[in-house]
């Protein structure tokens, strides 16, 4: 996902904010040297993903860093699980304190993550709202233009918030889950890669068909102002149920490829299962760290779906943008 993915808009001189001079002279003076200042700091481009990027750089940097490590300790969760198992059926609680400290720490670093989040990424979005407000309201964009470019920022926002941290936590599933399958039974391999081709052949034509359906359905809502506008009840109501239809199909083609993926990973399921208890019959804790680890990895590949919407959804708005 690239750092550029997504320009905001150029920004067109519209209708002045006031519908009579007078007002508009008095706005004006009210509000000159605020809008001056606007555009001297709010340059070209920058709310672009770039450019956010590089001026809140050491805080998305941090959390990112404890996100990764967060990931790193739920990575060892069936291990230290299977490891628990063992101790137990020995007689010793050397396992089960390791496991309680391996969850513990999970439990910190989330915690933390999830505080420190909150705090940095509101703050992004307070400060990038505000100023693609005041470089608009300097340029006398109308109204309902700059309400929908402000809303719009949040997705830029959300982008780092939301799309990034789940993509990193599929890719540790999906790769982590598949290299720890490995270390415990290198046969298992096969079947993970196969799982791996198929899904992705099956994404590929799944992100080709959302893209479509996505730009159909933004075409639509660029149209909101425009019906809410002509007050027809009408053409108010047949704007809302094209904008349901579209999210219909997108919720249809999500449902068959969620269901195809998941065929396809109750194969590897099965043969985990076949080839895990005919190795290691009498080791409880060998096959229960090999199937969480089996079950991390479906994860992973689950939430290749939900992936692949929402960058076919940037991919739209990022050309609508450029």
């Amino acid at each position: 996902m690239s750092c550029a993915a997504i320009e905001c808009p150029p920004i067109e001189a519209d209708e002045p904010w006031s519908t009579t001079p007078d007002d508009a002279c008095s706005a004006a003076s009210a509000d000159s040297a605020s809008l001056a200042d606007a555009r001297d700091t709010a340059e070209p481009g920058f709310c672009s993903l770039r450019t956010l990027c590089r001026t809140h750089r050491w805080r998305l940097l941090v959390t990112y860093a404890v996100f990764n490590l967060e990931n790193v300790a739920m990575l060892a969760t069936p291990w230290a699980l299977g490891y628990a198992i063992d101790g137990l059926l020995h007689s010793s609680a050397r396992g089960l304190v390791f496991f309680g400290v391996q969850q513990f720490l999970v439990l910190l670093l989330g915690a933390t993550r999830r505080l420190y989040d909150a705090r940095v990424f509101s703050r992004i979005y307070s400060d990038l709202a505000t100023r693609l407000v005041l470089k608009q309201r300097g340029q006398n964009v109308e109204v309902s233009r700059v309400a929908a470019r402000s809303a719009l920022s949040r997705e830029v926002v959300n982008f780092f918030e939301r799309d990034v941290p789940f993509a990193l936590q599929a890719l540790y599933a999906t790769v982590g889950g598949l290299v720890m399958l490995l270390s415990r039974d290198p046969l298992l391999l096969p079947l993970g890669l196969a799982l791996m081709v198929a899904v992705l052949s099956v994404s590929r034509l799944y992100g080709r068909k959302t893209l479509l359906l996505n730009g159909r359905l933004n075409d639509q809502l660029e149209r909101e102002v425009e019906m809410i506008s002509d007050g027809s009840p009408a053409a108010i109501r047949g704007h809302y149920e094209r904008v349901a239809g579209w999210n219909i199909r997108l919720a249809n083609w999500e449902a068959m490829n969620f269901s195809l993926l998941d065929l396809c990973t109750l194969c590897l399921l099965g043969g985990a299962l076949v080839r895990t208890c005919l190795a290691a019959p009498s080791d409880p804790g060998r096959i229960l760290t090999t199937f969480g680890y089996v079950q991390m990895f479906m994860a992973g590949v689950l939430s290749l779906p939900v992936l692949v919407r929402q960058l076919s959804r940037l991919r739209d708005i990022g050309r609508r943008l450029s």
